[in-house]
């Protein structure tokens, strides 16, 4: 008799895999020279950034201090030009123990200096390396470097400075909207410590003055349930910059920590493969619904695992899943395709290929193109080359959606209840 009532069973779990996140070393994105189809006279604050969140932080602490799956050197040849570098110091021991700046997330050393020969030690390359060695080769990009103590380091700004100092990229202008044109081929400083002098633009935030960075970083999540708020504040933030004052540099970090890891804020997965499926809300959907009485269950939510059953006439009830930051930012983006648009500075934890790219694009949707650089703008018959290349790649964004048939449908699920994962290190 109860058999009898079921007209299906649940859908099989699948899956989840999107162009919104990654936990890989590679995402297969190649995307070294994409800001040469930009014009010199467009403003930073004009520009829409791919950056990443704790950028070194790929070492060590486990789940709850990685934040990307990347290497630096990896992040800046799939498009990134924003990295979020976080410094105290570490002894680096060979004749004379000393002490170097190295990025740390929390109480995690991450295995990478700041500045150092490298070569001596047994260390990968040093930041301000793989930044020097990709403007190098690629002398159309600027990388922005937000710089912070993660730490109370004892001088800690005049090491910075000394660091940067010696750096023949370092840019060392004072504006802090420069024009594209100044800043190719530099790293341009984000200064989130104090100094007696100036080393970057000043990370200061006030979204009501054109001279001041406006910054989302809602990033403290109590449980797993607080990332519908997280979004919230993201989205708020997309449609700030979208609407706001073209002189205002706006910041966005689709991060978040706490009560939460950092692959579940950017994913949704109950794990933190790239593949892994999303975790279940614990809300269901349909006729046996309780997330419309919920306000942390989003619409934008998927429906998994749906049931069809016969009782008084034909009825479904679906689970809700959770999705992450990363994916609903992209999807965001989608849906603003074909219209002028600007995001700003996003920095996240874990990006895949689908939301670089969709950042990437945005600053064609905002009308900075190819068509707007000069002729001679990279030097005679190439530089007409390149634009006739970058114009071409223009159209075939207006054309059709180059994203169309990279993401798994919505209706995914998942055997993983739903349950609160704590953190340790902020």
């Amino acid at each position: 008799m109860v058999a009898g009532l079921c007209a299906s069973a649940a859908t099989p779990a699948l899956a989840s895999a999107t162009a919104g996140y990654s936990h890989d070393s590679s995402i297969g994105l190649t995307e070294t020279d994409w800001m040469r189809m930009l014009p010199d006279s467009a403003r930073l604050s004009e520009l829409s950034l791919p950056g990443t969140h704790d950028s070194g932080a790929s070492v060590a602490g486990g789940d709850s201090a990685l934040t990307q799956s990347m290497s630096l050197s990896t992040q800046l040849n799939s498009g990134i030009r924003a990295w979020d570098i976080r410094l105290a110091d570490v002894v680096v021991a060979h004749a004379l123990p000393v002490k170097k700046l190295g990025i740390y997330h929390g109480p995690f050393f991450q295995k990478t200096l700041f500045s150092f020969d490298a070569s001596r030690y047994d260390y990968p390359p040093t930041v301000l390396q793989v930044a020097d060695t990709f403007l190098q080769n690629h002398p159309s990009e600027t990388l922005l470097m937000r710089i912070q103590d993660e730490q109370p380091t004892p001088g800690f700004a005049d090491k910075v400075k000394t660091d940067l100092d010696a750096d023949p990229h370092y840019y060392r202008g004072t504006s802090d909207n420069p024009a594209l044109g100044e800043v190719r081929g530099k790293i341009v400083v984000l200064q989130n410590f104090s100094s007696p002098s100036r080393v970057g633009i000043p990370w200061r935030n006030d979204c009501r003055n054109p001279g001041y960075l406006c910054i989302q970083d809602d990033y403290h999540l109590t449980t797993n349930w607080n990332l519908a708020d997280k979004w919230r504040s993201i989205k708020a933030q997309l449609d700030r910059a979208a609407a706001g004052s073209r002189n205002t540099v706006y910041v966005n970090f689709l991060s978040g920590s706490g009560g939460s890891f950092p692959y579940f804020v950017a994913s949704g997965h109950s794990s933190p493969g790239t593949s892994a499926p999303n975790l279940l809300t614990g809300w269901t959907r349909g006729y046996a619904g309780t997330c419309f009485y919920a306000y942390n269950c989003l619409a934008e939510y998927p429906s998994v695992g749906c049931l069809t059953y016969w009782f008084f006439g034909t009825r479904t009830t679906c689970s809700v899943a959770f999705e992450g930051a990363n994916v609903l930012t992209m999807q965001e983006m989608d849906r603003q395709k074909g219209r002028p648009h600007r995001y700003g500075l996003i920095y996240a934890d874990f990006p895949g290929r689908g939301l670089i790219s969709d950042v990437i694009a945005a600053n064609l949707g905002a009308g900075l193109g190819a068509a707007m650089l000069p002729a001679t703008g990279m030097g005679g018959t190439p530089a007409l080359l390149g634009t006739a290349l970058a114009l071409c790649v223009i159209g075939a964004y207006l054309a059709f959606d180059p994203f169309a048939r990279r993401r798994v449908t919505l209706r995914r699920t998942s055997a993983t209840p739903a349950r609160p994962r704590s953190r340790r290190t902020a």
